[in-house]
């Protein structure tokens, strides 16, 4: 929990460590920020994407967006005990270079999280999640998506919309080694969310020794999956209430008078919600060419994260290919 503290106002945003989990997309970040954020240790951002440090041209709102003082980052965890471990998950900051320069520049004690998904199932989980948010048609098959992704998206455009940038942004070496770079890899941390999905226990182990916090918080602790893409009935209706839900949040989550009884009337009735607005799923169908297409676009990067980070990667399909 987190607890104010007077001489936090004598102190700016360089004097205080931080742990971000910078990426990426897909790959169980909203579970780990909510396991995070249970810990005493560490404060949390009073909501999970502060996006802060994106470029001003990246394509995702934000209430608090750099623009030239950086202390204002400080709004984000008022709460926080200044003994504390400040907590934040903006999975994009793996893909904008100029989060990558103003984390270096301002958070000097900054340690990062990544969390990575076996790639051909992460593109299929964005493709689910794009049409669940009235992003894609319905009617849109999973090979039509790869398609488009291959023919008509330019690669190199970072502010291109985030359903249009999947195929390369599962390319995570590309990414990943500027920040090995410029961080050094103490300061960096790889997990999978396969393993995260299987021994959470082991995996928020490993985490807590990265981080410098105690482990045995976890030892008993009830880990739920969250933020899972799932298929909708209404998806404009979907779109509307994620929109408002974010509205929301961005209001109320400095008012904790209003933020807490809100965010406890919320975990009552999305389910609800979801029950009546979602339905039975149905298996991503893919052609055996794509399934093909996909490994072999792939298959360099996935090597390329095992040598950069010096283990083996979970992912299967892979090793099976080679």
């Amino acid at each position: 929990m987190c607890r104010p503290h007077e001489s936090e106002k004598m102190k700016n945003i360089r004097d205080y460590h931080y742990l971000i989990v910078a990426g990426t997309t897909k790959a169980a970040t909203t579970s780990l920020f909510a396991y995070l954020a249970d810990h005493p240790a560490v404060c949390a951002a009073t909501y999970k994407e502060t996006r802060f440090f994106l470029s001003d041209d990246y394509p995702l709102p934000s209430k608090y967006r750099y623009r030239g003082d950086a202390e204002e980052y400080n709004l984000l965890f008022s709460d926080s005990d200044e003994t504390q471990l400040r907590m934040e998950s903006t999975p994009d900051y793996l893909y904008c270079e100029k989060a990558r320069e103003r984390i270096a520049e301002f958070l000097p004690h900054a340690k990062l999280v990544f969390s990575f998904r076996e790639p051909i199932s992460r593109l299929i989980s964005w493709y689910r999640f794009a049409k669940q948010i009235g992003k894609l048609p319905q009617t849109l098959s999973f090979d039509a998506y790869v398609e488009l992704l291959f023919t008509s998206v330019d690669f190199h455009k970072e502010n291109e919309e985030q359903h249009l940038q999947t195929l390369q942004q599962g390319c995570y070496t590309i990414y990943l080694e500027h920040y090995f770079k410029q961080f050094g890899p103490a300061r960096i941390h790889v997990l999978f969310y396969e393993e995260l999905a299987a021994q959470p226990l082991n995996a928020m182990t490993e985490l807590c020794n990265f981080a410098d916090i105690d482990a045995d918080f976890y030892s008993d602790y009830a880990f739920k999956v969250t933020n899972r893409s799932q298929r909708m009935r209404n998806s404009e209706l979907h779109r509307k209430y994620r929109d408002f839900r974010f509205r929301l949040r961005q209001w109320t989550h400095n008012k904790p008078i209003v933020h807490i009884p809100l965010r406890m009337i919320r975990r009552t009735i999305e389910p609800l919600y979801l029950r009546l607005n979602t339905q039975a799923d149905e298996k991503t169908q893919m052609s055996e060419e794509t399934r093909c297409r996909l490994i072999d676009y792939y298959k360099p990067g996935v090597h390329a994260l095992g040598e950069l980070i010096g283990k083996p990667l979970p992912w299967e399909i892979f090793v099976k290919s080679s």
